[in-house]
């Protein structure tokens, strides 16, 4: 179930080549009903056959080819090329270019990694490190044997708060930027997650399986959501609710918890198939409100700076369109409005910045789970990390400079933080040739 936790040498390039001599007969290209583009593609042919060594000709067919629906077609058309030169570079990085935009992620990381280790290979890492490189600087932050994730910061910024299973449950546990240990805050038998501090400083949020004693496997458990009052250590369960209930999140002023919960969906259907919806609540847990209405399966809900106790906007991700999508509602579900559309991928998981502008999630658009950035009203998309890892559940420092999430880089799941006003500088072809090598080994 995706709205869980998410946890869970040189290889030669593929090519079919197609013809000894490069060329092709016009039986076998393809036909277009736009007269301009035949046109072209035409001229292009008849250049090929005149001058079949003209690796330029071959490049602008496999574009044209490309740009109009035959994407296969081009890859033969630079195949036949590179069966005249091997060692064309450019041949062999516009057919990683054509094989990722088709999906082909192994054909497309063995012809760039092939591409920097050839002689040419200088010349094309400032076109290929991006795409296998972070935009920013990113620091493991906690970083152990353990798992740790759902990270949080306090509002000032200066410590943040996690879950992480050293004793194979999830316990929360505390730390203070610029140390070199972490607090460990609970040592129970139950599981602690999605903890976050109130904005003032004086309490905890979290979830715990503490009330469900069935002996049933962890992905079975209901968590309810407890507030943990730091002055007397009082902690309160807040839903105190049959079904389960997880990743409560603050408002920004702290008179609201947003979260998700399954607690209307009546139907038959198997534990890991309920339906769940975004509730408000006050911060002490009264006056729980469904937000949305969906026929489908909701999640990542945080409310928008602005928002009060009894009207504002929470945005969140939704199943509707059979991927999750980014939208955004106001409290009573109404003025749905969906903010990013990429129908063959996942967008999940938003976080909005301390003035609202901001938006940072995480996606599949581009293969693996990565991070992006947009504006908030989904505008503008930048990729901020690339990494053959999952780079999950983003969250914004208080001041909007830094990114904090969870990702398998090392193996297990650790916590790193981005640092948005810190551009990466330019990458090693080294460390750019053993991404790739991570990216291919994750494809196995």
């Amino acid at each position: 179930m995706l709205r869980k936790l998410i946890l869970s040498g040189v290889l030669a390039l593929t090519l079919v080549f197609t013809a000894c001599s490069g060329s092709r007969s016009a039986e076998e290209a393809p036909t277009f009903s736009d007269q301009t583009v035949q046109t072209q593609a035409d001229d292009l042919l008849d250049k090929i056959d005149d001058n079949p060594s003209n690796s330029e000709y071959r490049l602008q067919l496999a574009q044209l080819y490309h740009d109009n629906g035959q994407s296969l077609e081009a890859l033969k058309v630079l195949e036949a090329g590179l069966a005249l030169d091997p060692n064309d570079a450019e041949l062999k990085f516009k057919y990683g270019e054509i094989a990722e935009d088709r999906g082909d992620l192994r054909r497309a990381y063995t012809a760039y990694k092939e591409v920097l280790q050839s002689a040419s290979g200088n010349d094309y890492l400032d076109r290929i490190a991006p795409k296998f490189s972070d935009a920013f600087v990113v620091t493991p932050l906690v970083n152990t044997p353990a798992n740790e994730a759902f990270g949080s910061f306090s509002k000032d910024g200066s410590k943040i708060i996690y879950q992480a299973d050293p004793d194979g449950n999830w316990d929360l546990f505390e730390y203070v930027l610029g140390d070199s240990g972490s607090t460990r805050l609970t040592t129970t038998p139950y599981h602690e997650e999605n903890a976050a501090f109130s904005p003032d400083g004086t309490a905890i949020v979290y979830t715990s399986t503490e009330e469900d004693t069935r002996d049933v496997e962890y992905s079975q458990l209901v968590r309810d959501i407890y507030l943990w009052h730091l002055g007397n250590n009082r902690r309160t369960n807040l839903t105190q609710n049959s079904s389960d209930d997880w990743l409560p999140r603050y408002s920004k002023n702290g008179q609201v918890i947003s979260f998700i919960s399954e607690r209307d969906d009546l139907s038959e259907s198997r534990f890991d198939q309920l339906l769940s919806e975004v509730y408000i609540m006050e911060n002490d847990g009264r006056f729980q409100h469904r937000v949305t209405h969906n026929d489908s399966e909701d999640g990542g809900a945080v409310v928008a700076p602005g928002s009060g106790k009894d009207q504002g906007i929470v945005y969140f991700d939704n199943n509707a369109s059979g991927v999750f999508e980014i939208y955004k509602a106001d409290y009573n579900g109404e003025k749905q409005q969906q903010i990013t559309f990429n129908p063959s991928a996942n967008d999940l998981s938003p976080d909005i910045s301390a003035n609202g502008d901001k938006i940072v999630f995480f996606s599949d658009r581009d293969g693996n789970y990565e991070l992006y950035l947009m504006n908030s009203d989904g505008s503008v998309p930048v990729r901020l990390t690339s990494n053959p890892a999952n780079d999950l559940n983003p969250v914004f420092s208080p001041d909007g400079s830094k990114v904090l999430f969870h990702s398998n880089r090392s193996g297990n799941y650790d916590l790193y933080l981005m640092d948005l006003s810190r551009q990466s500088t330019t990458v090693a072809l080294y460390d750019v040739l053993n991404s790739i090598d991570q990216a291919l080994n994750a494809l196995k």
